[in-house]
């Protein structure tokens, strides 16, 4: 009994020494911000866990409470300047270092990819292995392969015109980037454009695969243990899970089973990869499956969400589709001309461009929060009324979501407006779109959405229209099929922005 006393007392006494140091005796003690969400991490699990992906819009509550900087957990920190934002994401010319935060990137299950690499100088070193797949050159490379599926999505748009079946633009639209994303991964792809319901396995499992991270990162174990049970198990867990199958593609490129990229006239990431001059334990296949999981998930989901919500809110603002089809006709006289188009020309088409970017913001990239650590040196942080030392090693956050709604950058935030890039404006408000992130860690994958979106807008919209908007050449128009603004509007935060629960997607009719 007195062993149990002793015990019970030590940890009572190590429980509120700890809830006194993390109050007052912290090097981030004199941060605002709540004082439970000081104390412990339950207070972003119970908006996170219990009250479902909400802990994003509880921390914009918090900075309208407290002001710019706020604290948001016993050892992170959270800004809301979108001007500080180029400070945070600091580039590696800047001279300084940013790593990530650990708590975050292990909840993903991918430590050994190049998302999830904390260390800044490891990043730097496989960030490089990669970067030149990524180039604007080597999108623009990507123009006939991008063609070549997107052709593939137009006869499929008709056959929907022509059977009259409900068109599931969110499923074709997914089919349609993780068909280029896994080409260009692995000279081979699913073939989900093809398939008869555009086989959505891969997006649920991305979008399931995003929704566990919020409890993966409260509960780390959770995903070792995950990783540890047999594919048949996990499997059972969620059926969508099955569809994760690039371990075995880097196996099969390894030892010289997958030749499908001969088939190409551009080079596949990971078959150049292994051929690399990368050190050879960075070309172990668990590393490089972890790679290859990010890219193809990333290049799927977040650029077929930019076609879904502008497919949408073009068609609910006939002002907005008359705006773009003129310009498409412009650039674009002919039909037979569609897919012949260069590039650079689709790239400086001004209206195509704003659409492209209200679809950019609106969609946020990702939308939780993406905390940077200086390890070096403090980072100091300046109000109208203070300035402020945050110590060397403590973890800060911004996020696209907060920015992307600040009203005094974008009024009237929520609407989808392309108007508001156009006549210059954008010189202003350009560095406020921070979806892809910015700095040595912003996303790789930039080029080639914009790549896709070019190709894509431009293709579907110079040849669809919608009943109050229809070009004389047009094969058909769309209709929106029980699809409302709670589908496109975000409602939960997973890392990727989640709608409405139940949202069966973008969906529409089409018809001649």
């Amino acid at each position: 009994m007195g062993l149990i006393l002793l015990a019970f007392f030590a940890i009572f006494a190590y429980t509120i020494f700890g809830a006194i140091y993390r109050l007052y005796m912290s090097p981030i003690a004199h941060i605002p911000g709540p004082k439970l969400a000081a104390l412990t991490r339950l207070y972003e699990a119970y908006y996170d866990l219990y009250l479902g992906g909400q802990y994003t819009f509880k921390i914009i509550e918090l900075h309208k409470e407290y002001g710019p900087i706020i604290r948001i957990s016993p050892w992170e920190l959270h800004i809301s300047d979108p001007d500080f934002h180029d400070t945070l994401y600091a580039s590696s010319a800047s001279g300084h270092r940013r790593d990530k935060y650990d708590y975050f990137t292990k909840s993903f299950g991918l430590d050994k990819s190049v998302f999830a690499t904390p260390q800044h100088d490891l990043h730097k070193m496989r960030r490089a292995a990669l970067s030149t797949f990524f180039s604007m050159a080597s999108a623009r490379r990507l123009q006939p392969g991008i063609q070549e599926q997107l052709d593939l999505l137009l006869k499929r748009i008709r056959e929907f015109r022509d059977n009259g079946k409900v068109f599931m633009a969110s499923w074709a639209f997914a089919a349609y980037t993780n068909n280029i994303v896994m080409m260009y991964c692995f000279g081979r792809c699913d073939k989900r454009l093809e398939a008869e319901d555009f086989d959505p396995s891969y997006r649920d499992a991305s979008f399931f695969g995003s929704t566990a991270g919020n409890f993966m990162r409260h509960a780390p174990w959770a995903n070792n243990l995950l990783q540890a049970l047999p594919m048949w198990i996990t499997e059972l867990i969620h059926p969508a899970m099955a569809t994760f199958d690039v371990f075995e593609q880097i196996k099969l490129i390894r030892a010289g089973r997958n030749e499908a990229y001969k088939d190409h006239n551009h080079p596949t990431i990971f078959v150049s990869i292994l051929d690399s001059k990368l050190p050879e334990h960075e070309k172990r296949d668990i590393r490089l499956s972890d790679d290859a999981h990010v890219l193809t998930m990333a290049g799927t989901i977040t650029t077929s969400w930019v076609l879904e919500l502008t497919m949408f809110w073009l068609l609910r603002q006939p002002e907005t589709l008359r705006k773009l089809k003129d310009e498409l006709t412009a650039a674009i006289p002919s039909l037979d001309m569609i897919g012949t188009i260069p590039l650079p020309v689709l790239e400086n088409l001004p209206y195509l461009n704003a659409v492209m970017k209200e679809g950019f913001r609106l969609t946020y990239g990702v939308s939780s929060r993406l905390a940077r650590i200086d390890p070096d040196n403090p980072i100091i942080f300046t109000t109208e009324k203070k300035q402020y030392t945050i110590p060397a090693g403590t973890p800060v956050g911004m996020t696209s979501v907060q920015i992307h709604h600040n009203e005094s950058i974008f009024p009237d935030s929520k609407k989808f407006s392309p108007e508001r890039w156009l006549d210059g404006k954008d010189k202003a408000i350009g560095k406020y779109l921070v979806g892809f992130n910015a700095g040595s860690r912003q996303c790789l994958g930039i080029n080639l959405a914009h790549a896709e979106l070019y190709l894509g807008l431009s293709a579907i919209w110079r040849q669809w229209g919608s009943r109050e908007v229809r070009g004389v050449d047009d094969i058909g128009i769309f209709e929106l099929f029980e699809t409302g603004v709670r589908d496109v509007e975000i409602e939960s935060d997973a890392f990727l922005p989640i709608p409405q629960k139940g949202s069966k997607g973008i969906r529409a009719l089409a018809f001649s």
